[in-house]
Order: structure tokens, then sequence, then C-alpha cells
């Protein structure tokens, strides 16, 4: 089995500092395997907000991370910036690489970056990337979860389909599914909930679990509590295989858990089966 940390939109200059304190405690107790933080790190990609995120990651606990940027960690304001150099505070102060892999015996995990320089607030995922993060997650063999973690969401719950998934997901979803990809975390919306991709893209046979996470610790909350989450992994194979999320929820003084979601990987792809506190 292995732990995730899905963390996400801590945006680093609108955080509350009680929060980020109880983050720390909550993440190291949960002892994950895996850290990945989905974007918007900062709130205008200042430099003492990047030195403000640099230190929260390293604060984190000491297991591999991936960490991807966010529309809210490129300038909002220089055009200069956004035109010909959007990722140089990112990439000097959090990471140089914006398309992270990770792979153990038991998860392959392949970052891509869908910031789009050309808008403030939506997202693009390029062919160029879903062709190397597919390469990476087959060249990382069978019997393994597979992973893709993105800013902007490849899927909304059923109802809220007025929420823009990022630009291209459909055909980025067909070559993911190609490949089995099982699992998609995603931040971006600050509202946190889990879904099937079944309800929306129709391929026959194959459907995966999509995670959004909630702001972890930002003042920019959309009708929801901070939040993150937990998820486990366990016995991914072909036609089988456990997802567990456990979203937890900031009650003013820690974050609780909240109720567990279990998912069942069949012939079909990935269903929910149980949820529970």
């Amino acid at each position: 089995m292995r732990t995730i940390a899905h963390i996400s939109d801590v945006h680093f200059g609108r955080e509350d500092p009680a929060i980020v304190e109880g983050l720390l405690e909550a993440v190291a107790a949960a002892e994950p395997d895996v850290v990945v933080v989905s974007g918007d790190l900062t709130q205008r990609a200042r430099k003492k907000q990047f030195w403000a995120a640099r230190q929260f990651l390293l604060d984190l606990p000491r297991v591999p991370q991936i960490v991807i940027p966010g529309n809210h960690d490129i300038s909002l304001t220089s055009v200069v910036d956004r035109a010909f150099k959007p990722f140089k505070r990112f990439k000097k102060f959090i990471t140089s690489d914006l398309e992270p892999f990770y792979t153990d015996a038991e998860v392959a995990v392949s970052g891509i970056n869908t910031v789009r320089l050309a808008t403030v607030n939506d997202g693009r995922i390029k062919p160029r990337v879903v062709k190397i993060a597919c390469g990476q997650l087959e060249g990382a063999g069978t019997g393994k979860a597979r992973v893709v973690v993105t800013h902007h969401p490849m899927d909304v719950k059923p109802g809220d389909w007025k929420q823009r998934t990022v630009s291209k997901s459909k055909d980025a979803m067909k070559k993911f599914g190609d490949v089995g990809v099982d699992l998609f975390l995603s931040g971006h919306l600050h509202v946190g909930r889990t879904i099937a991709t079944s309800a929306r893209y129709k391929f026959k046979g194959y459907s995966a679990v999509v995670v959004h996470a909630g702001t972890a610790v930002s003042t920019r909350r959309r009708g929801q509590a901070n939040a993150w989450n937990i998820i486990r992994v366990e016995g991914v194979g072909p036609d089988r295989g456990i997802i567990e999320v456990q979203p937890m929820q900031w009650d003013d003084v820690a974050f609780q858990p909240m109720a567990l979601e279990r998912y069942i990987k069949g012939k079909d792809g990935w269903a929910l089966k149980s949820s529970k506190k």
C-alpha cells in the first residue's frame, strides 16, 4: 500500500499561519510515501511568497514530492515575464522540473504543467506533455497505480459542468485511458470532491478516479473549509485494486477526517463502492 498526501492551492501571500502549522502536523501524522502539491503555491508569484512556499515544502515530511505550478505561480502584472520567462521564480525557488515524475514498486506519478500563458485563469493540456507522461507511466511497468497530477481539473462533478475542465482534456483523456491511468489529482477550484471519469468520458472498459483538493491553508475559500486529501492505493493491477480517499478538513483547531470514499477496480475500471465516516 502507498499513501499519498494531496495538497493544493496553498496561495502563500494569503495563507493563515495557524492552518499552515496544523497542516504540517497533520501531514506528518499521516506518514505519506509521496507528497503531491497540485499548483498555486503563491498568490501573486512574488519573491516573498515563493520563499514562504519553499520553506513550507522543506518543512513537509522528507519523502518524494511531485510539485507543479498553477496559474497563480506566474506574474499577473508583468507582460514581459508572462511572455518570456513565466516560470522564472517557480524554477528558482521550487523546482526547475515543470513535468516531474516519480515511481516506486507500487505507484507511478506524472506531474503535468497546465498553466496557459494567454489567459489568467484557464488551463490547457498540451499533446506534447501528454505524450511524455504516457511514455513515463507505461515505461514504469505494470502492477502500479498510474497517477496524473494537473492543476486544472481533467473532470468535474456532474451538475458542476459549468466549471471548466482543462482545455484539450477530452483528447488527453483518451490517451491516458489507452495507458490505463488510474487516478487524476488536481486543484484550482478550491472545492474538494471525488468522482469517476465514466460519467463524462464514455470510453469502453475504462473509468478512472478524479480527486480535487480544496484550498489547503489560504483564506480564499469558496464555500468549504480548508482541506487536503490522504489517498491510499493498494494492490493495483489489471482489473483489481483499491483507492481510498480521506478528505481532511480544518475545524478551527486541527484537520479532521471527513467521509472516506473507497473505489474498487474491476473489468470496467474504477467505481465507487462505499462512502463512510
